[in-house]
């Protein structure tokens, strides 16, 4: 009898242990990384040669470990036809960086989607960006407010303008550079709101981390309006410079 109690014990223990492992585990997989399939080499490619559909396969890789300037497999359209610029190994990635884009822009372009420059308010930014980085394009512009003064009905309500900044875009993947600015690929209707959007703002593009799926909703930014410049100087004591500033000492 004594001897049957510890093996009891234990048998209870190993279930215990099991249940648990198996429970770390369904968490896991529930958890697991999304997988995105990009275009990788099927052979060993040689520099100048030119790309065909057997020459390039799908590689599934985590969204956490994608390569900067990839290529997604839905668009391997726009590398069949192009020039490699330097060899490329069997399995490894076909990076932007690699192919010589000898054919019209339109073979970059996503399926169901429209290409489009668009131009930035300041153009030195533009000269940190290369292909395949992740920006969020900011927008700078005026609003239109009607305020209502008094309280008497035929009081004439107040026009106020406002200058607002707020995000446009909080995530798009740059195909090419521009003089000044990007050519970017998306779905119809945002392609047609962003070509309206510039017409009437100034916007400004900001460098995100590749792929990070994070701050993806546009009204996570909140807006900044112009008042509130004001409250940053506010209580501060002013600064005067004097006749003689102070001397460099060297």
């Amino acid at each position: 009898m004594k001897n049957i109690i510890p093996l009891v014990i234990a048998v209870i223990l190993g279930l215990a242990a099991v249940f648990a492992v198996s429970r770390t585990i369904s968490k896991q997989m529930e958890h697991s990384e999304q997988m995105v399939e990009i275009v990788s080499a099927s052979r060993v490619l040689e520099a100048n040669e030119t790309l065909i559909e057997g020459f390039i396969v799908p590689r599934l890789v985590p969204a956490s470990a994608l390569p900067k300037q990839h290529i997604k497999w839905e668009n391997k359209a726009m590398v069949i036809g192009q020039k490699l610029l330097h060899t490329v190994a069997k399995g490894d990635y076909l990076l932007l960086t690699d192919i010589g884009m000898t054919r019209s822009m339109g073979n970059v372009i996503g399926d169901g989607e429209w290409g489009l420059p668009v131009t930035f308010a300041d153009s030195a930014l533009v000269k940190v960006l290369q292909p395949g980085d992740e920006i969020a394009i900011i927008g700078s512009f005026k609003v239109q407010e009607t305020i209502k003064q008094g309280k008497d009905i035929d009081d004439a309500p107040e026009t106020i303008i406002r200058t607002v900044t707020t995000v446009i875009y909080p995530r798009v993947r740059i195909l090419d550079i521009t003089g000044s600015g990007v050519f970017l690929s998306l779905p119809p209707q945002q392609a047609i709101a962003l070509t309206a959007i510039q017409r009437n703002a100034e916007l400004y593009p900001l460098l995100r981390k590749t792929n990070d799926t994070k701050a993806l909703n546009r009204k996570d930014g909140g807006i900044f309006m112009d008042e509130a410049l004001h409250d940053l100087v506010d209580g501060l004591t002013p600064i005067t410079i004097p006749n003689v500033p102070a001397e460099i000492n060297e």
